[in-house]
């Protein structure tokens, strides 16, 4: 084809034959894209992605996180380890008692667990139009700790690092609910506590 255009060219008495530029199809263009975008998968060391939701919803049907800046701030310069985990849980209640209008729900939690051991589940009683907040600690040998708060259907209403959840406000339930307080240490080995508070 090019050359048929230069032959062209030059019978109609031009001076240089012009090259002609050939675009690629948008189909080719978009082949070639697309191996610069390669999918790899995660490093090893990573867990596996949590699923998303299905589109519209949010969560937990069963309750919302209510945030209030008061709570956030009675806690947020306090360290989430300590020597003696449940004074340190003690303290931060007590401390963040006249903010959240809360008072200690059931017994004090404690435990022993280790990053290679499964999280540990605990079964508590909600009730409707009433908040909750869980205020948790762990000894210097555990590095990394997520608590997870869980409904009765298993959807997740909150999850925090520490030391609260929800770190910036309580959890709010609609409806009565036996939820999940879920302990999961991701690095170190050591004792933990825990204890909910409802308004």
């Amino acid at each position: 084809m090019v050359a048929a255009l230069i032959a062209v060219a030059a019978a109609c008495g031009g001076k240089t034959p012009v090259t002609p530029v050939v675009v690629p199809p948008a189909d080719a263009r978009a082949e070639a894209g697309a191996a610069n975008w390669a999918i790899t998968p995660p490093p090893s060391g990573l867990p596996p992605m949590a699923p998303m939701p299905p589109p519209g919803v949010n969560g937990s049907k069963k309750a919302k996180v209510k945030e209030d800046s008061a709570l956030t701030a009675c806690g947020d310069k306090t360290p989430s380890h300590a020597k003696d985990p449940a004074d340190l849980v003690k303290k931060i209640g007590e401390a963040c008692a006249s903010a959240s209008k809360m008072k200690p729900v059931g017994t004090l939690l404690k435990g022993t667990q280790a990053d290679k051991d499964p999280h540990q589940e605990n079964k508590f009683h909600a009730e409707a139009n009433h908040c909750y907040r869980v205020y948790f600690a762990t000894d210097d040998n555990v590095k990394d700790v997520v608590i997870t708060l869980k409904d009765g259907n298993g959807d997740v209403i909150v999850e925090s690092p520490g030391p609260s959840a929800p770190q910036y406000g309580s959890a709010c339930f609609t409806q009565p609910d036996d939820a999940v307080l879920m302990l999961a240490i991701g690095s170190g080995n050591g004792n933990w506590a825990a204890q909910l508070w409802g308004d």
